[in-house]
């Protein structure tokens, strides 16, 4: 069983994730872009000073939108080489037996396109994660994340996808989101779903 959530920076998609994980039975691994991006090497990783960003994993400013910034994520022959690997240990999991829960952002149509293939095996639920502008940017200063991610990857995550469910996590609180999201885990799979007394 693969869950594959993707939206936007600061959508809400790893609380959604964590929240999947607490009602589910059986015991679903959270992982996703920034798992990959967090065994990058600096230098390859999109800092000001990484020398080799370019080839990796850059961060590239762009023109304000409507006054508001806007920042790219843009991917080099090394950070695609490392994202095709990271899609394939992520099978080997689902493999060996492990369900899955994948937390996205899917940015261009190279990597949606290697997803789909690599998890087509094990029909993923695909499930699209909404939020609006003036909540992600508040999410996105909150976190201390960098300006303008959230609002650009809101303009580009959804190309080319249709999904199985999506839930917009601007005024649904996540255990309500997670409901939903595991109650279509469990059509899918006969799996018993835990159920929470404040849902």
């Amino acid at each position: 069983m693969v869950v594959l959530l993707n939206g936007a920076s600061c959508a809400g998609k790893t609380t959604l994730g964590r929240a999947v994980q607490d009602l589910t039975t059986e015991p679903m691994m959270l992982l996703g872009l920034d798992t990959c991006f967090a065994m990058v090497p600096d230098r390859w990783a999109g800092g000001p000073q990484g020398p080799y960003r370019d080839r990796g994993f850059a961060y590239d400013r762009l023109p304000d939108d409507d006054g508001h910034p806007m920042l790219r994520i843009t991917y080099g022959d090394v950070g695609r080489r490392m994202m095709a690997g990271f899609h394939r240990a992520v099978a080997a999991l689902l493999t060996a037996g492990n369900p899955v829960i994948v937390d996205e952002m899917l940015l261009s149509g190279e990597i949606r396109d290697d997803w789909l293939h690599v998890l087509a095996p094990w029909r993923p639920l695909r499930v699209g994660v909404f939020c609006d502008d003036t909540t992600l940017a508040a999410r996105e200063q909150a976190r201390g994340r960098r300006p303008g991610l959230a609002r650009w990857s809101a303009r580009h995550a959804h190309h080319g996808m249709t999904y199985d469910l999506t839930v917009d996590t601007t005024g649904t609180d996540p255990a309500t989101a997670a409901a939903r999201v595991a109650a279509l885990v469990s059509r899918r799979s006969g799996e018993g779903v835990q159920q929470r007394g404040d849902l």
